[in-house]
């Protein structure tokens, strides 16, 4: 993905990062003592893997992308509309595809004072997704009259979009015609992120939201999306038809929330769900406060066990074996499209563990416990890793002889993915 800081405030920023490192954006992970700035905006690799610029459009010769901002896709060849939103003093933004695309990387864009219409120049290079090694093209309005979201601004209780020409009220009222979903990125020092659910901490994909309810104002130049279960995320993803040809897309990141949206036509009132934190912040937990696996430290002359985590929630080995007392070295990965840990109980505790396992999913400090709930029961874990990933333990063998449960104690996982480790047997 690409993160966009605040327009309003850029070039402040670049001045004072000049003698000063704040404001930092988060390049290269955490640093100690240092406020983070909230991305302004993310867009998602597949959308622009690589950006060339924006431009200020003041022109009323181009319909409705007068005073609006356009953002240029080098990799993609595409252009996309980027519009602000400010809660209190908090900064954030979406964008919206344009339609059409241009034969080489879209870099620099400019208004030509002389007819009004954009002029876009491309090149082709790394990164670039377009077939002709440069263009120079026109972008121009042709009165069809395009309606294209110009504002939007949200709240505890949804999401409100401003067009540049009436809708459809009929059809935009129709929930059906509508989709929205979420996802987060992972803050840390890596380069880039997978896409991670903003509902269940740790695991990999996207959240559908609820549209309770859809008001279309009285002018038909707006509407409001009910959403009471809408949370703070990196990426919120909008599908909405409007009554046009194609539905309008509209991609947000969600920094802050205004008060809930009030009107008497909204079917949930009061009935929010409840709010996570900002979803940096729970990564800035994550790698600050990240609790050390007490059992990496190495064991000389240990045996080494591999196990996997398999599809469909299963280990590869459903049965270990080791000798009383017997130093092991467990290796585990996990070639899964899911996160996964290996977890060694107590003979009989298996339920147990796993049922507290499972309550933890509502707990904002589980993933930094590695979803391992504080029980006499456990002997030892891996950390929960991710898909693609390994992780290597080092223990000795319980000395009395008997069949130890092992599991991926990821809440929900348990009552499938366990097995038996078996000693002196």
């Amino acid at each position: 993905m690409i993160c966009l800081v605040a327009p309003s405030e850029s070039s402040d920023a670049a001045n004072r990062y000049a003698s000063d490192p704040a404001p930092f954006y988060g390049y290269r992970g955490p640093r100690a003592n240092q406020k983070i700035e909230l991305p302004f905006l993310y867009l998602p690799r597949g959308i622009d893997n690589s950006s060339g610029g924006q431009l200020q459009v003041h022109s009323s010769k181009i319909g409705p992308l007068d005073g609006q901002i356009v953002h240029t896709s080098f990799g993609t060849g595409t252009m996309h509309l980027l519009l602000r939103d400010r809660v209190g003093s908090q900064w954030q933004g979406a964008f919206s595809p344009l339609p059409g695309d241009f034969r080489s990387g879209a870099h620099r864009a400019r208004v030509r004072p002389q007819d009004g219409c954009i002029y876009v120049t491309g090149m082709h290079g790394w990164g670039s997704y377009t077939p002709a090694p440069g263009c120079f093209q026109r972008l121009r309005y042709t009165g069809s009259g395009a309606v294209l979201p110009t504002g939007f601004h949200v709240h505890q209780n949804g999401v409100r979009i401003e067009f540049s020409n009436p809708i459809d009220s009929s059809k935009s009222q129709d929930l059906s015609k509508h989709f929205a979903q979420c996802w987060n990125y992972r803050y840390s020092p890596a380069y880039g992120s997978r896409e991670y659910s903003v509902m269940h901490e740790g695991a990999m994909g996207h959240d559908v939201l609820n549209i309770r309810s859809v008001i279309v104002s009285e002018d038909s130049k707006s509407l409001f999306l009910e959403i009471p279960d809408l949370q703070l995320c990196s990426q919120l993803h909008l599908l909405l038809d409007i009554g046009m040809s194609k539905p309008v897309e509209l991609f947000a990141t969600v920094n802050a929330m205004d008060t809930p949206y009030d009107s008497d036509r909204l079917v949930a009132r009061n009935a929010l769900g409840k709010k996570l934190p900002h979803p940096m912040s729970r990564d800035l937990d994550y790698l600050t406060k990240r609790i050390a696996n007490p059992w990496q430290k190495k064991l000389e002359g240990a045996r080494e066990i591999q196990i996997k985590a398999m599809d469909n929630l299963q280990f590869s080995e459903k049965k270990l074996q080791a000798k009383p007392g017997e130093v092991i070295k467990l290796k585990f990965v996990n070639p899964d499209v899911v996160p996964h840990n290996w977890a060694l109980v107590q003979p009989g505790r298996l339920e147990q563990v796993g049922d507290l396992a499972n309550k933890l999913i509502g707990s904002p400090e589980a993933y930094l416990k590695q979803y391992v709930p504080d029980s006499d029961a456990v002997i030892c874990f891996t950390d929960i890793i991710e898909p693609g990933s390994e992780f290597s333990i080092y223990f000795k063998a319980p000395e009395k002889p008997g069949r130890y449960p092992y599991l991926c104690t990821f809440p929900g996982h348990w009552m499938v993915m366990n097995g038996i480790l078996e000693v002196g047997l």
